[in-house]
């Protein structure tokens, strides 16, 4: 017999099983219909096999002033995508159409490949040479859904497709390896920060300026040093060159999923059989001459970071190595392409703004050439007004290691000639940039703004007369 506190205490549990097992049920049927709802509208839902993961955005003009838009996105047949089927086969594929705006062109190339591009993996934006507004790209890239703001964005000296459809076999696709190619540069100077917030945020703060590396490609009939140099200060920005002749032909190779072979696979046979030819006529004068070209093409790839590899075991043409490179930048005011910059410009403005982690710097020491490796360590700034004109003093403290070991004598000596090289970067940079074409690549709002607020006021007003006025003295305090 049960007592009646027994039997209140036995309802009391009864009754809080129950409640456990409705609160238990409800939740199972609540997550069973979050499951089970299908997206619409705006959010619907894709499978990933709808869509095209695109790694670089190239932006061309073509001869009537249309666009042409490049997509480069993995190959699903070579090496470095998910499901590699032949490691010899390029790894990246590309596609372009031509329209009258960059949104129906993208949209074009969706047609083409059957489905729809996510652009928010997007690694690069190249601009080929025949760009010459900028306007009409920065509106869709800034207002696109999905593009971020840490895009790189850069020029060519030739077309963005051109560079886009380079064929790599390593490992690595081309949209990668640009990226690389811009980090490093940064690092030792020879590139200015790219991303694409940055240009925005120049645009906006300075008299409408901003400055963009230029990329290039190393091609077969590879240039001396002295030639590259020089090449930069002769690019002529703006010439179309473009060519949408052929476009469709090749857009109808490319299908990533399918199996069909790609535009990369075609493309690269075609380059091969032109090797082919080029090599029956070039044994018949000199076999030796040929090799030897041949072999310092493939150390010159190597020696980029960006080469084919000898990965798949494909023939020599098919692994033959093509490298990337910056040279020099393209100065845009007033969002178009002004003037071009050197290389040594580049290296004296990178001291000047944000610092350099190691730049090698070719001294004289016991009548032989040798390598001195500098790095910034501080930078200090003073705004001030002398007659009539706004003086700007940069005080720079530099270090430097060397690869021998010298007496304390001799690394003085070569600290002072060091000092000597890195003073002759910044003169050509401030004589360039300032002097030359009245551009405030040297963050001259953010100086003003922080020094004397009047000075900032009147730069805002009139920032092409107020440059006009800076003058920008340079000193070294080198570390040994």
């Amino acid at each position: 017999m049960f007592t009646a506190l027994e039997r209140v205490m036995k309802v009391k549990r009864n009754r809080i099983g129950l409640k456990k097992f409705f609160v238990i049920a409800v939740c199972i049927s609540f997550i069973f219909s979050l499951c089970s709802c299908n997206s619409t509208g705006r959010y619907a839902k894709r499978d990933i096999d709808e869509k095209i993961i695109v790694h670089a955005l190239g932006i061309d003009i073509t001869k009537d002033g249309k666009f042409e838009v490049t997509l480069q996105m993995l190959s699903q047949q070579g090496a470095g995508s998910n499901t590699p089927i032949d490691p010899s086969k390029p790894n990246s594929a590309a596609v372009s159409q031509v329209a009258d705006t960059i949104p129906a062109a993208i949209e074009r190339c969706e047609t083409d490949l059957g489905k729809k591009a996510f652009l928010g993996h997007s690694e690069l934006i190249l601009l080929g040479k025949s760009v010459v507004d900028l306007e009409p790209i920065l509106d869709y890239v800034t207002n696109a859904q999905g593009i971020s703001l840490g895009t790189f964005m850069a020029y060519t000296d030739i077309t963005a497709k051109e560079i886009l459809n380079i064929k790599i076999t390593s490992g690595a696709y081309s949209a990668e390896v640009l990226k690389e190619i811009f980090e490093e540069s940064q690092k030792n100077g020879t590139s200015t920060e790219c991303e694409l917030i940055r240009h925005i945020d120049n645009l906006e703060n300075t008299n409408g300026t901003t400055i963009m590396p230029i990329i290039k490609k190393i091609k077969d009939d590879k240039k001396s040093s002295e030639e590259k140099e020089n090449s930069s200060s002769e690019v002529n920005f703006g010439q179309s060159k473009s060519d949408s002749s052929g476009t469709e032909a090749e857009n109808e190779k490319v299908k990533s999923e399918s199996g069909e072979e790609s535009s990369s696979d075609s493309s690269s046979k075609s380059d091969s059989s032109s090797k082919e030819d080029s090599s029956s006529k070039s044994e018949s004068s000199s076999k030796e001459e040929s090799s030897s070209k041949s072999q310092g093409e493939s150390g010159g790839g190597e020696e980029s970071g960006s080469g084919g590899g000898e990965s798949g075991g494909g023939s020599s043409e098919e692994a033959e190595a093509t490298a990337f490179y910056i040279d020099g930048a393209v100065i845009v005011k007033n969002k178009k392409p002004y003037s071009v910059m050197t290389r040594d410009e580049i290296i004296g403005l990178s001291f000047l703004n944000d610092g350099v982690a190691e730049q090698v710097i070719d001294v004289k020491l016991r009548d032989i050439l040798t390598g001195v490796t500098a790095g910034s360590v501080d930078k200090n700034t003073k705004v001030s007004v002398k007659n009539n004109r706004i003086v700007v003093d940069i005080r720079l403290v530099i270090s430097y290691e060397f690869y021998k070991s010298y007496s304390k004598k001799e690394q003085k000596t070569a600290g002072e000639e060091a000092d000597k090289r890195i003073y002759n970067f910044c003169d050509k940079a401030i004589k360039k940039a300032l002097k030359e074409d009245n551009a405030d690549l040297f963050e001259i709002h953010s100086l003003l703004n922080h020094n004397d607020y009047k000075l900032y006021k009147a730069y805002k007003e009139n920032p092409e007369e107020i440059l006009k006025k800076i003058d920008i003295n340079v000193s070294i305090d080198s570390q040994i």
